[in-house]
């Protein structure tokens, strides 16, 4: 199901298709992780995204998966079919897109998903390279000071921005 992309740069999606990057963050000296989420139409064009971050210790897996499956319940409220989800976590991609238990806080995290992701229509979960994932650890690595936060194409921070017009070309 997850395709292992080799691009370095962002793709649009296909028409009429959402694609909604995720990235998670630690901040151990603060004890606190965060995630990041963008969601971008066939264009390029920021529909929307969204940043939290909270309080605990957690590995970088467990803040990704975490992320992953706060976007999921994202796009259910929202209502959208059609999306792929990409994140630049490997292990956390290949856990969800697998049938593999796993007794652990992670596995708990992943049969999460993957509930979430039966309960969708036409939702994919993919990896992408860092550096085509820029958007969503923009905002990841922004949730720390601005946890709770949605934004648009008229709030986003202008580092935002950037990334997303540079994308869409």
């Amino acid at each position: 199901m997850g395709d292992i992309s080799k691009s370095n740069c962002w793709r649009k999606p296909d028409e009429y298709t959402v694609k909604v990057n995720v990235d998670g963050a630690t901040f151990e000296a603060h004890q606190k992780f965060g995630f990041g989420c963008v969601a971008r139409d066939h264009h390029g064009k920021l529909i929307e995204a969204n940043s939290e971050s909270r309080w605990d210790c957690v590995s970088a897996e467990i803040a990704e998966v975490i992320g992953i499956k706060e976007a999921l319940s994202w796009i259910k409220r929202k209502g959208w079919d059609r999306v792929v989800v990409e994140s630049d976590a490997l292990v956390v991609v290949q856990a969800i897109n697998s049938s593999v238990h796993m007794p652990s806080q992670f596995g708990l995290l992943v049969e999460n998903c993957r509930t979430i992701v039966a309960s969708l229509n036409n939702v994919l979960i993919s990896y992408v390279n860092r550096s085509a994932n820029r958007a969503a650890h923009c905002v990841a690595r922004g949730s720390y000071l601005l946890s709770g936060c949605i934004f648009n194409e008229l709030n986003a921070p202008l580092s935002l921005c950037d990334i997303v017009k540079a994308d869409a070309c």
